[in-house]
């Protein structure tokens, strides 16, 4: 692909989700999901081209644990590049952009949780300035949607990455 230039980050709008659900199938009903809920699905584009894409919650998490050790803390979820461009700062300005969003909102924390074989997450994430909290692995849900947007919950552990912001 050429050169990002024209790489835009803004919330998704209705066309954005089928083209994220050709880029990304296995999480097509999982964006169109979240773009019915409280939070913010951001998308990543050049020209009407989606190259990436995050969601924001800004509800509670649903981690006991979570809301115990940090309060209503909003979450990132599902960071996604396509893999043409990944390596050029594309997930960096995501993750920055919603950054932004949650400063403008007043918030002032944000958390992730990292699948435990990610390591291009963790270092992503640790460039960025988050830190590990201290209680180590939180066990917690992995959610998938189907493509009609039925919501699947199963079982998983995570490591959790947090930012003031």
């Amino acid at each position: 692909m050429g050169g990002l230039d024209g790489l835009r980050i803004s919330p998704a709008v209705p066309s954005d989700l089928d083209a994220l659900g050709r880029l990304f199938p296995e999480l097509a009903g999982y964006y169109r999901d979240r773009a019915r809920q409280a939070g913010i699905l951001l998308v990543a584009r050049v020209g009407r081209r989606p190259l990436g894409a995050a969601y924001v919650s800004t509800r509670p998490a649903v981690e006991p644990e979570i809301v115990r050790r940090l309060g209503p803390v909003p979450m990132l979820h599902k960071l996604m590049v396509d893999e043409t461009v990944r390596g050029r700062r594309v997930g960096t300005r995501i993750v920055r952009a919603a950054e932004i969003v949650l400063r403008r909102q007043g918030r002032r924390r944000v958390a992730v949780g990292v699948d435990l074989g990610n390591a291009g997450a963790v270092r992503l994430y640790l460039r960025l300035g988050y830190r590990e909290w201290a209680w180590g692995l939180l066990d917690t849900v992995r959610e998938h949607a189907d493509e009609a947007g039925k919501v699947i919950v199963v079982p998983d552990v995570c490591r959790v990455f947090v930012k003031n912001l």
